[in-house]
C-alpha cells in the first residue's frame, strides 16, 4: 500500500513506531464461494436459539462472589498479547486462588513466560448444556513471575495447582486482580 507522504516509509526506516497491526481485510465475494446467501428472514429463523420459553434470568455478580466461583475451580484460561499478533492468546491453565490473587505454573520456555508477563486477563466459567445454566468469571490485572523465595515460602504448601500438561512446571507466576467481572444466567 502506497502512502501520501513519505512519512510513515521514513519512521519504519528509522525504527520508529508504527500502530497497532490492521485488521484483516473485509472478505470478497470469492471468498464465499460455493456458500449460499440466505435471505435475512432465513438468517433469522435457521438455526436460532430463541430463550423466550425458558424463562432465564441474567445476573451481574458481585467481586466477592466472582472471587468465591474462582476458588471453586482449577482449570482457566490466560489471554495476554505477543507482539505482533493482531489477536491474543489464550491458554488453559491449572490455577490456584491465594487470597485474592491467581496463581499458576508454567516453565521458563513456556508462551506465557516468555509473553505473558504484563497485562493479562483470566477467565473461568462453568455451565451445565443441560439446564442452561452457568456463570463466567473474568479477571485483569498485571502478570508477574514470582521469583522473590520469601515471596514463593509465603505459598502453602500443596496449595499451588498441580499441571495436566506433562514436563516440569517449576517457574510461578500470579495474576493480581485490578478489575473482577462475573456473570451468571440461571433459568427462572
Amino acid at each position: 500500500m502506497t502512502s501520501s507522504s513519505g512519512a510513515d516509509e521514513s519512521a519504519r526506516g528509522r525504527g520508529g513506531v508504527t500502530g497497532a497491526p490492521a485488521p484483516p481485510a473485509p472478505r470478497s465475494s470469492s471468498d464465499l464461494a460455493g456458500t449460499e446467501q440466505l435471505s435475512e428472514d432465513t438468517e433469522l429463523l435457521v438455526g436460532a436459539d430463541i430463550a423466550e420459553s425458558m424463562d432465564s434470568s441474567f445476573t451481574v455478580l458481585e467481586r466477592e462472589t466472582c472471587l468465591n466461583l474462582l476458588a471453586t475451580r482449577e482449570i482457566g484460561r490466560v489471554a495476554f498479547t505477543i507482539e505482533g499478533d493482531a489477536a491474543p492468546t489464550v491458554l488453559p491453565v491449572n490455577y490456584s486462588l491465594l487470597n485474592d490473587t491467581i496463581v499458576f505454573r508454567s516453565n521458563l520456555a513456556g508462551t506465557v513466560m516468555r509473553h505473558g508477563r504484563g497485562y493479562a486477563a483470566f477467565e473461568v466459567d462453568h455451565f451445565d448444556h443441560e439446564r442452561f445454566e452457568g456463570w463466567s468469571v473474568l479477571v485483569s490485572g498485571r502478570c508477574r513471575w514470582i521469583r522473590d523465595t520469601g515471596e514463593l515460602s509465603r505459598i502453602p504448601q500443596g496449595r499451588l495447582a498441580k499441571p495436566w500438561a506433562a514436563g516440569e512446571r517449576d517457574q510461578v507466576l500470579k495474576i493480581v486482580p485490578s478489575r473482577i467481572s462475573g456473570r451468571r444466567i440461571a433459568r427462572g
